[in-house]
Parts: C-alpha cells; structure tokens; sequence
C-alpha cells in the first residue's frame, strides 16, 4: 500500500474544471492521501476542500464558484 501524494496547481486545475466541471475536481482531489499546492488558487482550493468548518455540499458550492469566477476572469469559457 502507497502513500499517494498529488501536486494541486492552478494550470491543473483550471484544465480539469474545463474539460469535467465540479465532478472532475471531485474525482481528481478524492484519490490522494496529501496534497501539494504551489499557487494561490490550488492553495484556496485545497484549503476549503479540507475545512471541517463547512458541510460537504458548502465546500464543493465555494470551490466550484471559486473556479467558475477564475475562468470567467481568464475568459476561458
């Protein structure tokens, strides 16, 4: 059994939410046991995703309007 560590980058993620939304940032966070994040996004990201402040579903509605606003503000969509 391995210790699986995943790089969290912006570039990731911003290509992942483009191609799958919300679900393939679901899928792409749900399989690692660490998280390495090197930019502010990925940090936030990861941030909330881990926050045991907020209620699943609160979680996945800041990361996916986050991320939603991000590609609007680099005219992705």
């Amino acid at each position: 059994m391995g210790f699986h560590k995943r790089w969290i980058t912006e570039e990731a993620l911003m290509s992942r939410y483009q191609r799958e939304g919300i679900e393939g940032i679901k899928s792409y966070l749900g399989h690692a046991d660490a998280f390495v994040t090197s930019d502010e996004l990925s940090h936030y990201v990861i941030d909330t995703y881990n926050s045991e402040n907020l209620k699943n579903d609160e979680k996945w509605e800041k990361i996916n309007k986050k991320l939603k606003t991000k590609c609007k503000d680099d005219k992705v969509f």
